[in-house]
């Protein structure tokens, strides 16, 4: 999970505080996005003889640079092999994954709906 404190404004860094929240925040929808996907192909291989299966490194690819592509974010698991036919893919610790990614995204976007919220809030506030 990521977990995110504001500082208290000083000056204009609550505003910068805001915008790299934001940015820290959508980066990480479109990581939980990247890894549901990968992980659904994990689960459409799982009869694939040889398919070794892949993850998103999520820690590290929140913390990339925020211009760098997600994609270098996503490792293959190669060292493993669950089957004879050297297929290391395991449909439950799959779905598993999938449901703690779904709830991490979930979390997420609240966040990033509260905060979008307070933004209206001061913005709105500012005008009277």
């Amino acid at each position: 999970m990521v977990y995110l404190a504001l500082g208290k404004k000083r000056g204009g860094k609550h505003a910068m505080n805001e915008v790299a929240t934001s940015v820290l925040l959508e980066r990480a929808l479109s990581a939980a996005s990247l890894r549901h996907k990968v992980l659904a192909s994990n689960v459409a291989n799982v009869d694939t003889p040889g398919y070794k299966r892949f993850d998103v490194a999520m820690q590290a690819a929140l913390r990339q640079d925020p211009g760098s592509p997600l994609a270098d974010s996503i490792y293959r698991q190669s060292g493993t092999s669950l089957r004879l036919d050297g297929n290391n893919v395991d449909v439950e610790q799959e779905m598993a994954l999938v449901a703690e990614t779904e709830a991490y995204f979930n979390a997420v976007a609240n966040c990033l709906i509260k905060q979008m919220a307070t933004t209206r809030y001061l913005i709105s506030e500012g005008r009277r």
